[in-house]
């Protein structure tokens, strides 16, 4: 039986230099050894963490999915080729409209009828307003002739037609109550239905313009000259494409100038501490590496985000101002990469 023998971690490795002309391949063995844990156990400089990030346009028209009415997200249709240059008023983004061609058409039949309903309604209170008017006006006459009869004295004609003249005017004074009686009713009812006829064909109106101004939204046009520049998907970082669905207010593309060049980096969150605000940078574009710009960082986002195409942890947002304004060669939407200066 071997005696158990008992490990211990190593502290450190020492070169016997009498055994080293005897053994001169164990030696540089045991060299190679003595270097590598050197290098392992030597401090290592601190580098200036590398940002990746893009040129966009501060001023850029911002294109987001609008929120129509019906379906929660809508099917891009169309998009203008990224690149392209797009003048003010061109369409640039086309939305699958969906339903909304049918419902407009149907609110505004049902606001045609409601017109025609209110309308009918209208000018048959105001007849029924014009016959009571005339009733009262009847009624009125045949007070006042009843009154002339009435009036004759009983001594001057019979008793039975005196007494007859009395109540022909007793009638003829209740059917003018109720002649005036019907008109106020008639007005009151107009007073009351007029009201609710035009809050229904308002509220009509309202619906059918909803949905006219709805259907519109579905073709979005640049608002000035610029380059159009497709957005990125929020849930898997590429790039937006004809075809795709997106809910409301995500990002689908935009319409930049040169007019405020900045840069967008994002970084992650073990190096953010080392990128605060008014940290100067050195950034280079991708696709002109001999092409340096000199910026400076003036926001950085205070929470960070996941890129999961990227890695699991997290990144923030920020943008740096270039010190020299509007570079010649800068494009937006050019990838850039940056580095703290020394």
């Amino acid at each position: 039986m071997h005696a158990a023998t008992k490990t211990r971690p190593l502290r450190g490795v020492a070169v016997d230099r009498t055994r080293s002309a005897e053994c001169p391949a164990g030696n540089g063995a045991l060299s190679a050894v003595f270097v590598g844990l050197v290098l392992l156990c030597a401090p290592v400089a601190a580098m200036p963490p590398y940002l990746t990030g893009l040129v966009e346009d501060a001023e850029s028209q911002v294109i987001e999915m609008p929120r129509l009415p019906g379906l929660w997200q809508r099917q891009i249709a169309w998009l203008a080729p990224e690149g392209s240059t797009v003048a003010p008023g061109d369409v640039v983004v086309r939305l699958d409209p969906g339903d909304l061609i049918a419902r407009t058409e149907a609110a505004h039949t049902d606001l045609e009828e409601r017109r025609i309903q209110t309308e009918r309604q209208r000018n048959a209170t105001l007849l029924a307003i014009l016959d009571a008017e005339t009733a009262v006006i009847e009624a009125e006459s045949a007070v006042r002739l009843a009154r002339i009869d009435a009036e004759i004295p009983a001594q001057a004609t019979r008793r039975l037609d005196h007494e007859r003249d009395q109540l022909d005017l007793e009638t003829a004074e209740h059917a003018l109550e109720r002649a005036r009686a019907t008109l106020a009713d008639k007005r009151d009812q107009q007073a009351k239905s007029d009201p609710v006829t035009r809050m229904a064909v308002a509220r009509a109106e309202s619906e059918h313009d909803r949905l006219q101004q709805a259907l519109a939204q579905t073709e979005i046009r640049a608002e000035g000259t610029g380059l159009f520049i497709h957005g990125e998907n929020p849930f898997t970082g590429a790039k937006v494409f004809a075809g795709e669905t997106m809910p409301p207010t995500a990002k689908i593309a935009e319409v930049a100038s040169r007019t405020a060049l900045r840069f967008r980096f994002w970084v992650h969150e073990s190096d953010i501490r080392h990128v605060p605000v008014d940290t100067v940078l050195i950034v280079t574009p991708d696709a002109l590496p001999e092409r340096s710009v000199q910026a400076r960082v003036e926001w950085t986002s205070k929470q960070a985000a996941t890129r999961i195409e990227w890695s699991p942890g997290g990144y923030f947002e920020v943008l740096a101002i270039p010190t020299e304004p509007n570079p010649e060669d800068l494009i937006p939407g050019m990838a850039v990469m940056a580095a703290r200066t020394p």
